[in-house]
């Protein structure tokens, strides 16, 4: 069994919604095609800046950072601040098993999970995920 990071949409227009994260990952949240957590489609997603927050993820370390979205970035209900300094140090919040993601109007619950997907087929040694796959978008996995 391996770390891995989950985020599971709780409330909004993506409601079930699911990304894994099985390794080492710095992407963006919002509505922006190029987010890796992508956001858009709805009404209420125009609440989501296009570019919102950065994720950094090492399972099972979660770092969140606000990239100066017009509504804000909030970990389990206080506003995560965000700053020139902030960005260039990658300082940001710590997310940890059970935490709320909310940006604009939809929230993530952030999962820590013992996912037997995420590492090596132990009979055969090979990557149960693709070679280069660290994130599966609407994770059908059961971990």
């Amino acid at each position: 069994m391996f770390p891995a990071v989950r985020l599971t949409v709780v409330t909004g227009p993506h409601k079930n919604r699911k990304f894994c994260f099985c390794g080492p990952t710095r992407c963006q949240a919002g509505r922006g095609l190029d987010c890796l957590v992508q956001l858009s489609g709805a009404e209420r997603d125009m609440l989501i800046s296009r570019h919102h927050c950065q994720l950094d993820v090492d399972p099972p370390s979660v770092q969140v950072l606000d990239l100066g979205s017009a509504n804000g970035t909030f970990l389990n209900g206080q506003e995560v601040k965000s700053s020139l300094k902030d960005f260039y140090e990658n300082a940001g919040a710590a997310a940890g098993h059970g935490d709320l993601l909310t940006i604009g109007g939809t929230t993530m619950r952030v999962e820590i999970v013992e996912c037997p997907h995420a590492g090596k087929n132990e009979s055969s040694g090979k990557a149960i995920w693709e070679s280069e796959e660290a994130v599966i978008k609407d994770c059908p996995l059961p971990c």
